[in-house]
């Protein structure tokens, strides 16, 4: 049997048999805080800027500095494994692997070393003491001062490579046990996936014991072998590859080979190979970096450094027990298609392509594998998140809700605080905030309102198209006392419609009945979703009053009544008849400042949904974790309406032309609580 380990040159001396150097320094860390908020959850984030800071503090911490080395093997490579595997942004959400099991097959172990203790620990057999096995377990799960290793709050089964019984002892441990994964930081010299090679280490009783103990661990859990640490080799050793001669073993296989890489904050930009390339095992590959300063068995405290993908292998093994932690409901053999599926392979050229899951297909290379080992993507959804709405799955483009400003935030509100499931393409269920599906459609800023509003009114006007997007025309009639208006869409599509006014009374005091009809291009009413087909219909009468109060004093009452017809979309199923209204007041005065001047105060309160809902039927996740499927009701009328505070100046410069100014100021705007605009406009008016 051959250790994977690599000797090389540090600018600090040589490192021989994978270690070297003796105790190291550092002290002090930084305590690790579970839980978190974030657009997907606690652990389940759809992108980690929730948790950047405190990424950042781990990264920069001394535990995870220590790390951090300049050292030399044909040049000067820049190690940091911690930070290239992404593993920081696990542990700043609070992953720490506790509640999972790593077993761990090496030469031996100083179970009573600091980075071991407190930590539940089974050992198979006798174990004697040993270098290299103390630093594989130290970097699966080791936890100190001085160090933290992947999956520091894990559990683990070690056991002994010295004759296959050991080795078939440990796989039976572990898979009685349920460990998510069986570390092997060694391979068999001069073996390659072939079939005298195989009759070779698996003839005998004691062969055919360790192999069957192989498969069956290998039916529920994965088991992690180290590539061999020759770069020249061009063939794979015989146990990295060993599904290539047993298919029934892949589902619950990784090869694991050592690279340092160049890399910034989003990806891996190249990597210096150390070990053997994939090859034949390259379907089920993948690399991380090997450089580690850790435990050694010298001492209780003692830690030296070393390379080799013996201690790439244990990253791969702790980030399998970190994601069993995020993702309850996976399975190991789930959790290792997802390592697959995360690595980062946008810096090499694929040599081909595998479906690791029905529809998904991921790049490979016969090099590096399928990639550098990526914890932070492994966390985030993988290909298309989808929601269960009324028994179909959709994307989550697609579920999202339109809120328009006649429904303010009345959909958000009702989602807020409902957990409801979500699945991405590889099985992951991600707990999701409902609020987040509630999108909005930016109510119109009160400086667009004021340039359509009609000559000598402040408030927002009663049986017209404030609120709506496009062009409105106004046409009155002479031979009778009525008033058209016509909204015309932008060129790119929105909303339309048509209203006609009848006034009844004289110029200074009278009543007006209107009729208006529309079809909402998604800002007023949204709930559509955007889509060809979506889209809201509303019908309403209104009434508008207004007098003559003294010699030059004037006021308006209007108010507008109707109903609306949603056809839904996104996320909500059947939506009922909407009732709607809006309502406005002026006063006035002409003539304040100059013969022919308007002086003008109102109030207005834009329209707005006041009864109706909509009901669906989604995947939603209980406090206590269970999945559910849900009936919900989501009232759309809003909580607070808004309410606009106008100003008005019209003055005439001649007979065809004035100037206008005004000032308002909206409070929940948009009918949503809390929100305010302020807008002053300045309008010249030529009449022809």
């Amino acid at each position: 049997m051959a250790r994977h380990c690599l000797t090389g040159l540090l600018a600090i001396g040589l490192l021989a048999a994978c270690k070297g150097g003796g105790s190291g320094g550092g002290g002090g860390g930084v305590d690790i805080t579970p839980g978190g908020s974030g657009v997907l959850g606690s652990y389940y984030v759809d992108d980690f800027s929730p948790f950047e800071s405190a990424a950042a503090t781990l990264r920069a911490s001394a535990r995870y500095m220590r790390q951090a080395n300049a050292w030399f093997y044909g040049g000067q490579l820049n190690s940091y494994p911690l930070a290239s595997a992404r593993i920081e942004y696990a542990h700043a959400v609070g992953l720490t692997g506790e509640g999972q099991t790593i077993a761990i097959s090496d030469g031996g172990f100083l179970t009573l070393h600091e980075t071991l203790r407190g930590k539940n620990l089974t050992t198979v057999g006798s174990l004697p003491v040993d270098d290299h096995g103390t630093t594989v377990a130290s970097i699966a799960a080791g936890d100190s001062s001085r160090m933290i290793g992947v999956a520091p709050g894990a559990d683990l089964i070690l056991g002994r490579y010295d004759d296959q019984y050991d080795l078939a002892d440990t796989a039976d441990m572990a898979r009685a046990r349920g460990a998510v994964a069986l570390n092997n930081s060694w391979g068999y010299t001069g073996t390659t996936p072939s079939m005298s090679s195989f009759n070779a280490i698996f003839s005998g009783a004691d062969g055919t014991a360790y192999l069957a103990a192989l498969r069956a661990y290998a039916g529920q859990g994965v088991v992690v072998f180290a590539l061999s640490n020759d770069e020249n080799d061009t063939r794979s050793g015989l146990m990295a590859a060993l599904p290539v001669l047993d298919p029934s073993l892949e589902a619950g296989w990784l090869a694991v080979g050592n690279a340092v890489p160049v890399y910034n904050n989003s990806r891996i930009l190249s990597a210096t190979r150390l070990s053997a390339g994939c090859l034949e095992a390259a379907e089920w590959c993948l690399v991380a970096d090997g450089f580690w300063d850790a435990a050694d068995a010298g001492a209780w405290n003692s830690y030296s450094t070393g390379t080799g993908s013996s201690f790439a292998a244990p990253q791969v093994s702790g980030a399998l027990a970190l994601l069993a932690e995020a993702f309850p409901d996976l399975t190991p053999h789930d959790l290792r298609i997802r390592l697959l599926a995360s690595a980062d392979n946008g810096w090499f050229t694929a040599d081909g392509s595998v479906e690791l899951a029905a529809g998904f297909w991921h790049d490979y290379s016969e090099e590096f594998g399928h990639g550098f080992l990526d914890l932070r993507a492994a966390l985030l959804p993988i290909g298309t998140t989808t929601l269960s709405v009324n028994g179909a799955a959709m994307p989550l483009e697609e579920a999202a809700v339109r809120q328009g400003s006649a429904v303010g935030d009345a959909v958000e509100r009702a989602l807020a605080g409902v957990s409801l499931e979500v699945t991405d393409s590889l099985a992951a269920g991600f707990a999701l905030d409902g609020a987040v599906m509630a999108t909005e459609a930016a109510p119109l800023p009160l400086a667009a309102r004021i340039a359509t509003r009609p000559a000598g009114h402040a408030a927002d006007p009663v049986a017209g198209f404030a609120e709506f997007s496009g062009t409105e025309v106004e046409l009155a009639l002479a031979e009778a006392p009525l008033t058209l208006r016509l909204l015309m869409p932008p060129a790119e599509g929105g909303s339309l419609g048509l209203s006609v006014t009848r006034r009844f009374g004289d110029e200074d005091t009278g009543l007006e009945l209107g009729l208006s009809l529309a079809r909402d291009g998604g800002e007023v009413f949204g709930l559509g979703g955007g889509r060809a087909g979506d889209g809201t219909t509303m019908a309403a009468l209104s009434i508008g009053f207004d007098a003559r109060l003294g010699d030059t004093g004037f006021v308006r009452l209007g108010a507008e009544a109707g109903v609306a017809d949603a056809s839904g979309g996104g996320m909500l199923g059947q939506v009922g008849s909407l009732g709607v209204n809006a309502f406005s007041a002026e006063i006035g005065a002409r003539d304040v400042f100059g013969k022919g001047d308007r002086l003008v105060l109102g109030i207005s309160a834009p329209m707005a949904v006041t009864s109706g809902s909509a009901t669906t039927q989604i995947s939603t996740r209980s406090a206590g974790g269970q999945v559910l499927l849900s009936d919900m009701v989501i009232p759309l009328a809003p909580e607070d309406r808004e309410q606009v505070l106008s100003l008005g100046y019209e003055t005439p410069l001649s007979a065809r032309a004035s100037l206008r100014l005004d000032l308002a100021h909206a409070e929940n705007w948009g009918n949503r609580s809390g929100q305010s605009d302020t807008a002053a406009g300045l309008t010249l008016r030529i009449s022809f």
